[in-house]
């Protein structure tokens, strides 16, 4: 009898840490939903950039559970360990107080965008002075850029209303992360790229990673889980395939 209760003992904690291990794998997983081609809910996949992270993530063992929610709030979880990944937040040295961040698995070219009719070639920071530049409010293009008293930066609340506006000849020039540029281009208004030229000296390129909740005790493991992972995607072939599948 003796023998048989330690059998039922071992058995319950072997169950037990099955469990929890199981439990351990599962990761509350957040983006914000407004940022296509990488993140939306009504994307294939919800974005290229959710596609990856969640991918490398199931090849890294774990078990990723997705949502969607405001950028203040998701910020707010990330602090609290209400959310264990955003999956694509700019790096900052105040977020990285809270976040664990991944080496970058994308890589976001900020480039300017200009009418063909205009002379204008951007090689230096100093060639903006004096250019009226189409800017979305809180948008956290560059220190440099967003600080400089030589700019002048009308603020408005949408990509597409600055692309309205620079064929309006109402500006110079606006600016977003080139695969944004041309997808919102491509969705909304067809046909004007006729009108318009991507320049190709971009003003930054920043890094796109996921940054994991520092209150998630295995936030280490799963930021080199995930790196790993990342590195073998682009070893298969499978990386590129993903990054194909969203053009």
């Amino acid at each position: 009898m003796n023998k048989l209760t330690h059998c039922l003992a071992g058995l319950l904690l072997f169950v037990a840490a099955l469990s929890q291990t199981a439990m351990a794998s599962d990761l509350k997983l957040v983006h914000s939903g407004n940022w296509p081609p990488y993140a939306g809910k009504n994307l294939p996949e919800q974005g290229l950039a959710i596609d990856l992270v969640t991918t490398a993530l199931k090849r890294a063992g774990y078990n990723p559970h997705v949502s969607i929610d405001s950028l203040e709030r998701i910020l707010e979880g990330s602090k609290t360990g209400v959310y264990d990944v955003f999956a694509t937040p700019w790096y900052t040295m105040d977020r990285d107080q809270y976040l664990n961040f991944s080496q970058p698995y994308l890589e976001s070219y900020i480039r300017f965008i200009k009418r063909k009719d205009t002379a204008f070639e951007y090689t230096r920071f100093d060639d903006l002075e004096g250019m009226t530049i189409g800017v979305i409010k809180d948008y956290a293009y560059d220190e440099d850029f967003n600080q400089s008293p030589a700019i002048e930066k009308v603020s408005e609340s949408s990509l597409l209303r600055n692309l309205q506006k620079l064929i309006g000849k109402e500006i110079d020039l606006t600016l977003d992360d080139e695969r944004v540029l041309h997808y919102k281009i491509h969705r909304s208004m067809p046909g004007s790229m006729t009108k318009l030229e991507i320049l190709e000296k971009p003003l930054v390129v920043r890094g796109v990673n996921i940054g994991v909740s520092r209150k998630n005790p295995a936030h280490a493991k799963i930021v080199a889980d995930f790196n790993n992972a990342i590195a073998a995607m682009k070893k298969d072939g499978s990386y590129d395939r993903i990054l194909e599948k969203h053009q």
